[in-house]
């Protein structure tokens, strides 16, 4: 994750001031300077903040997708519920009860489906009980692979407002330095081979001061 920030941020090239402070920085006969725009994003400490909380954003999901996964017999209403139960922060012990009365019931309906399966020959009545709960098992699989679009979208869009935020506060620490130090353009480090006036550790002590 830290890889794709850091690229996503750095490839964003050339950084140039706003209309006015190119007008205030040029009048004052403003240069040149130049950022290390991946040690800024390496050492900007808000930056362990978003990815931390990208992070457990990305675990919760990926545990509710994987209880949906291993519970595909229960009743959308009983997943349901399960869902809200565990979502509280301290539940009392009826409802951790609660919750146990439905991984049980879980586990015992999976219990039953493979021991039909195994049947051989099956009864009239063993194949209408394997075909009830394949379909509600096959129900469960489709809920289970839109739930897992619905949640990589929302990943998605977080992991790019998290993107944005960081480069728009870069951005601004980068104007405030340049226009501190009289520079009318700030270049991204990978686009000179060279350069004099680098403000990176200026600007990586402006974003942290906060």
């Amino acid at each position: 994750m830290r890889r794709v920030l850091s690229l996503l941020i750095t490839v964003a090239g050339i950084l140039s001031l706003t209309a006015g402070a190119w007008a205030q920085a040029r009048g004052a006969g403003g240069g040149f300077g130049m950022v290390d725009l991946k040690r800024v994003v390496d050492e900007y400490e808000q930056r362990k903040v978003l990815e931390s909380q990208l992070q457990q954003m990305s675990d919760q999901m990926r545990a509710k997708l994987q209880w949906r996964a291993n519970n595909l017999l229960l009743e959308e209403a009983e997943i349901t519920e399960y869902e809200n139960l565990a979502s509280l922060s301290n539940p009392t012990d009826q409802q951790k009860q609660r919750m146990q009365q439905i991984e049980q019931k879980s586990q015992q309906l999976n219990q039953e489906l493979s021991q039909l399966r195994q049947k051989n020959p099956a009864s009239d009545q063993d194949v209408q009980r394997i075909n009830q709960l394949t379909a509600i098992e096959n129900r469960n699989k489709e809920a289970v692979m839109q739930l897992q679009d619905q949640f990589e979208r929302q990943l998605s869009a977080r992991r790019e407002e998290m993107i944005n935020q960081m480069l728009g506060e870069i951005r601004k620490a980068v104007a405030a330095v340049a226009q501190e130090k009289g520079l009318a353009v700030v270049f991204d480090s990978t686009q000179v081979l060279f350069a004099s006036n680098d403000i990176t550790s200026d600007v990586i002590k402006r974003l942290n001061r906060k």
